[in-house]
């Protein structure tokens, strides 16, 4: 069972929008990695610890998407068959799990710390 053109050009395109992912997630977690601390605290005003788990989180999620649309791949041209599903649906559920995981801590960037609170009215 081969893979026709439009499969194919499905595939391809697919890969490289992932691979774009990757190289941008893995980026953007370095780059945030290297910053100098005093531009950091001067130029966010939140919990670094949070910050650099939800970007490793997110680069994490997007190595697993990708590991799993290449071993499809390689599964299909070794063995001519599509992935087992309970393959697929183990590495869709950990990409979900480091995914939920990057955005809740990204959602934590962004709330109010408890201890300030909201201001009081004189």
């Amino acid at each position: 069972m081969a893979m026709t053109a439009e499969q194919l050009a499905t595939t391809l395109g697919f890969t490289a929008l992932l691979s774009v992912g990757v190289f941008l997630s893995v980026a953007a977690y370095w780059a945030l990695r290297k910053m100098d601390d005093v531009v950091l605290r001067a130029r966010m005003y939140m919990n670094r610890r949070r910050l650099f788990s939800g970007f490793l989180s997110l680069a994490l999620g997007m190595i697993t998407m990708f590991a799993v649309v290449l071993g499809s791949l390689g599964y299909n041209a070794v063995a001519d068959a599509p992935l087992p599903s309970a393959a697929g649906l183990s590495a869709f559920v950990l990409f979900f799990l480091f995914l939920s995981w990057a955005l809740y801590n990204f959602w934590a960037l962004g709330r109010t710390p408890r201890s300030m609170g909201a201001p009081k009215a004189e």
